[in-house]
């Protein structure tokens, strides 16, 4: 969501994702990836190992929310082309991106190459075609690989 409230009890119709900047949603988001990675360092340390990984999906949507803005996404012209809400829930875009950083987090591998989701495959939207789902595919491997806490440090097991 666009707006550092939790729970909602603004208007939605006030929240115009379209309107974000990079710069405004790292500042919206920085809070909550600080606290979600000092929780998770505090209970790998309590554990004594890395017990607990990181799934940088919230900075992978911020890459691709940046290459919107930048006109650099075919199939995707606005942000608000991301979600079905104001609320932030996900169009199948970024269900795939989501998919993608976990995959690349369990299985320590690139999701590039990976086929076509049936998400994206079927939601009757032909802008949302082979060159997307490679960027989506591009975008959740380079979270994830500069993710300290992903437990994926180096760029192994390319598929492309």
């Amino acid at each position: 969501m666009d707006k550092n409230e939790w729970p909602f009890k603004g208007n939605q119709m006030e929240v115009n994702p379209n309107a974000a900047t990079i710069e405004k949603l790292r500042e919206i988001h920085a809070p909550y990836f600080k606290l979600m990675d000092e929780y998770v360092e505090g209970l790998n340390k309590k554990f004594g190992k890395q017990a607990l990984y990181v799934v940088p999906v919230g900075q992978a949507v911020l890459a691709l929310r940046e290459k919107i803005i930048a006109g650099q996404v075919p199939g995707l012209p606005k942000q608000s082309d991301l979600f079905t809400d104001k609320l932030g829930h996900p169009q199948p875009p970024l269900q795939a991106m989501a998919a993608y950083c976990h995959f690349a987090v369990i299985y320590r591998r690139s999701p590039v190459g990976l086929p076509m989701p049936a998400v994206l495959s079927k939601a009757n939207k032909p802008q949302w075609d082979e060159k997307l789902n490679r960027l989506l595919q591009e975008l959740a491997w380079d979270a994830v690989t500069r993710h300290p806490l992903s437990g994926v440090s180096q760029p192994v097991g390319r598929r492309d």
